[in-house]
């Protein structure tokens, strides 16, 4: 979860989560990611009781397939690393004119879907 969803979970300000954070006094293990700081709570066991870990990619236009490889594998060191077995990649290649069809909320809509669908039991 973000900091800013930490902060609110706990009661604390957003404010106050981030200067402790920039100070190195956050109670959880963090890390940026991006322009988000990532809170990690602590992990007691390395057992995935909430299903499968599915990594999911997305480029804007076929002639990206290459960089559609590189996410995945970024990604897919980054689980390795923190120690999580990944069990499914779901990829999408989502054209310029389809999101200017149908917009972003539909593009993560489809994203959540694809994710659902790479995690449903097959049988």
């Amino acid at each position: 979860m973000n900091l800013r969803e930490w902060a609110a979970a706990t009661g604390v300000s957003y404010a106050t989560a981030r200067r402790r954070y920039e100070s190195g006094t956050l109670p959880v293990p963090a890390y940026r990611l991006g322009r988000l700081i990532m809170v990690r709570e602590p992990v007691t066991g390395l057992t995935n009781d909430a299903g499968q870990i599915v990594v999911y990619a997305r480029v804007s236009s076929a002639d990206q397939k290459p960089d559609l490889d590189r996410q995945v594998a970024r990604v897919t060191v980054w689980a390795t690393g923190q120690k999580l077995g990944v069990d499914r990649v779901v990829t999408e290649i989502l054209t310029s004119l389809c999101a200017r069809l149908y917009g972003r909320r539909a593009a993560a809509n489809r994203a959540r879907r694809a994710v659902e669908a790479a995690t449903e039991d097959p049988r």
